[in-house]
């Protein structure tokens, strides 16, 4: 494109000279005062047009134009200017001077701005002026700047896709959109995957990706890359998952005493499905408790590692016990424990057996039909259990005991306070469950009570002694034959009594000794039924209604604490430790070594044994040496004697095991001792022994875990269950 021509009237003058003067010379020969590029006539796009660059670069190609005179030839030194009309840019040099071929170039640097860009060749002159017009379009330049545009520090579960795509920019150094630059994706160790791996830059300079977590629960990140610039991280918080894993690290299978706090805590881990240890999750531990126990903490958090815990105070039941922790309503765990019980004494019914534990509470264990297990009406439990108690039987209150009297079908208990309590059912009176108080006329402190199948009687710290139950046959002892089914009577002794003895149909008692009167306290009471000549009386005779002494040996003395009646029969002891008997001998409970069905005068048990306490049962008799061994005689068709046979003996046998005992207790058909945990002759060691019961244990009496068959006793003695 030309601009237009101006041509001044000297112009035209000076041309017409010269060519009338000159002929066909060349239009630069003219007058020396006309300078050649005078004769520029216009200027020529050459090359340079309609290129394309980066915004900010020089064009690859100059811009070149060439000035010619009117006659189309090249015009030297003549000035070209240049300008740059849109797009910012610059020309080098702004002004140039053609060549001796007419050219001029430039190099022309594009603006910052997009898109077309213009400059402008113009020629200079006093005469002629003319101009030519260069486009160029400005491209977005390399990238140069990378910057993070959404998707960065999400949270989210594990293993998830996270819900927003991570997006990146790509732009040149002004800013400009960079579009095709490629950008790679690489996810850190445990941060899962990106997808895609590599893409490149829409219109927009922007690219995204999509990005799963990895299965940790923990920070992951994921770096964006383009060759030449800072990388870009996004950082993501991966939370555990909804699902949990519930499991029991410490705390179950643990033995403890009952009623103590165990010495692990209960523990508890919480994983998700990945393997990640959740923080902050409640576990309750009340979920199921039994027992009686308490947990401390209710509730629990699982701390940074994962971890719940809590403290498991077992109840006062011995035996395995349970607790359930739970997460949530479908996710719970059991934790077990034993708890153990170290007893005192022990105390033989017909077919249940009572001791007083180290704690001072009362368990019973074996037949229950009738409530004499102080635990509802249960028919049997085969071991120890949860605690006589006179409210809740696993929460309380529990009472504390010196001593306990177990009958046939009722059983009673001196505590801790010396009062009277008294459950199950006997002779016909109201049956409890659960231990009820007892007194008669103003004794309301007792020393010990005894209950036989059908009577019971409590002695007081006075020595003043109290029955109640069946009196058919004058076994109370007021001088009637009037039954009792609440009330006690006073037994018309006539002195202070220090020893009580019940057996069937029969009661004996002991004075307390005084040395003034040593005679006569030295002799025991009977009354009651003498059909087998229990009362020692010399006679077969009809019930005696009254206490009445017993005919003596000669030179003999009682000691004024022993004394022990079976179902018709009655022993006692010399002060030199000497066992004598009386009564019915049908079995040999007598231990005389003959077999004559009944003796009415106390006969010497044979044998020599000196004996430090005598035990009977309904049908034998047992006794504890000085030395700690144990002996015994009488019916043996289930095994009671201990001896490892069924033999009934009429002489002392001696107990299978080679255990030291301190005391034994017998019941109908079963016998039970405690015997010196060190294994050494105990004497009158109180605190802990260890119960072991041998003979019947249809009903669970014998308190190893489990009932036997009927008529499959337990030969040699058997350790108690749950007992350290």
């Amino acid at each position: 494109m030309h601009g237009r021509k101006l041509i001044t009237t000297g112009t035209i003058a000076a041309l017409a000279i010269l060519a009338v003067v000159g002929g066909c010379r060349e239009a630069t020969t003219g007058p020396t005062s006309v300078k050649p590029q005078d004769f520029a006539s216009s200027v020529k796009l050459l090359s340079g047009n309609l290129q394309s660059g980066t915004v900010g670069v020089s064009l690859p190609e100059v811009l070149s134009v060439k000035v010619v005179d009117a006659g189309g030839l090249p015009v030297a030194g003549a000035t070209v200017l240049w300008q740059v009309r849109d797009g910012g840019g610059t020309v080098s040099p702004p002004a140039s001077t053609t060549s001796s071929a007419g050219l001029a170039t430039v190099s022309w640097t594009l603006g910052t701005t997009l898109g077309a860009n213009k400059a402008v060749a113009l020629l200079q002159g006093n005469y002629v002026l003319d101009s030519v017009v260069f486009t160029a379009t400005a491209k977005t330049g390399p990238a140069q700047q990378f910057a993070r545009v959404s998707g960065n520090l999400q949270t989210s579960l594990v293993a998830s896709r996270l819900p927003q795509a991570l997006v990146v920019n790509v732009k040149d150094q002004y800013g400009y959109p960079v579009a095709g630059a490629r950008v790679t994706w690489t996810a850190a160790l445990f941060s899962g995957t990106v997808t895609p791996l590599a893409d490149s830059t829409d219109a927009t300079g922007n690219v995204s990706a999509s990005w799963t977590l990895g299965t940790a629960a923990i920070g992951q990140s994921v770096t964006a890359s383009v060759t030449g610039l800072t990388s870009i991280v996004f950082n993501a918080t991966a939370t555990t998952d909804t699902t949990r894993v519930f499991t029991a690290t410490a705390g179950t299978g643990q033995t403890a005493a009952a009623g103590s706090a165990l010495p692990t805590q209960l523990s508890v881990l919480v994983k998700d499905a990945y393997g990640n240890l959740v923080v902050g999750d409640t576990v309750f531990w009340n979920d199921s408790i039994g027992a009686g126990g308490s947990v401390s903490p209710l509730l629990s958090v699982t701390n940074a590692l994962g971890v719940a815990t809590s403290t498991w105070t077992i109840g006062g039941t011995p035996g395995i016990q349970t607790v359930r922790a739970k997460l949530r309503p479908t996710k719970k765990l059991n934790f077990t424990a034993t708890g153990t019980l170290a007893y005192a004494q022990v105390f033989a019914g017909n077919y249940q057996t009572c001791a007083i534990a180290t704690n001072d509470r009362a368990y019973c264990w074996g037949y229950g039909e009738d409530g004499q297990l102080g635990k509802g009406n249960t028919k049997t439990i085969a071991a120890p259990s949860t605690p006589v108690t006179s409210g809740d039987s696993l929460a309380g209150p529990f009472l504390s005991w010196r001593q306990i009297g177990a009958g046939s079908s009722y059983t009673c208990g001196i505590s801790i306070a010396r009062q009277l309590y008294c459950w199950g059912r006997l002779a016909s009176a109201v049956q409890t469950n659960s231990p009820l108080l007892k007194s008669f006329t103003t004794v309301l402190s007792f020393q010990n009570v005894t209950t036989a199948e059908t009577h019971s009687c409590a002695l007081s710290i006075d020595g003043i002694l109290g029955c109640t139950g069946s009196n058919s046959q004058g076994q109370l002892g007021d001088g009637t034959q009037a039954d009792q089914l609440a009330n006690y009577v006073i037994v018309a002794a006539g002195l202070p009594l220090t020893a009580v003895a019940l057996g069937q149909s029969h009661t004996c008692a002991m004075p307390h000794f005084n040395p003034a009167d040593s005679i006569n306290t030295s002799r025991p009471r009977c009354w009651g039924s003498n059909t087998s000549g229990q009362l020692g009386q010399s006679s077969i005779s009809a019930n005696v209604l009254l206490p009445t002494a017993i005919t003596m040996p000669l030179l003999t003395a009682f000691d004024s604490t022993s004394l022990v009646a079976g179902a018709a029969h009655t022993c006692a002891l010399t002060r030199a430790g000497a066992a004598f008997c009386w009564g019915s001998n049908g079995s040999g409970q007598l231990g005389t070594g003959l077999l004559n069905p009944r003796d009415s005068v106390p006969q010497a048990v044979t044998g020599g044994q000196v004996f430090s306490k005598l035990y009977a049962g309904e049908y034998h008799t047992c006794g504890v040496t000085t030395t700690g061994q144990a002996y015994c005689w009488g019916r043996n068709n289930s095994a009671q004697l201990g001896d490892g046979t069924r033999t009934n003996q009429t002489a002392p046998v001696l107990v299978a095991g080679g255990l030291s005992w301190r005391s034994l207790a017998l019941g109908e058909l079963h016998s039970c001792g405690v015997a010196s945990p060190t294994g050494t002759a105990s004497g009158t060691q109180t605190g802990a022994g260890v119960i072991y019961c041998w003979g019947d244990n249809e009903y669970g009496q014998a308190g190893t875990g489990t009932a036997s068959a009927n008529n499959t006793p337990i030969y040699t003695p058997l350790r108690v269950g749950y007992q350290p």
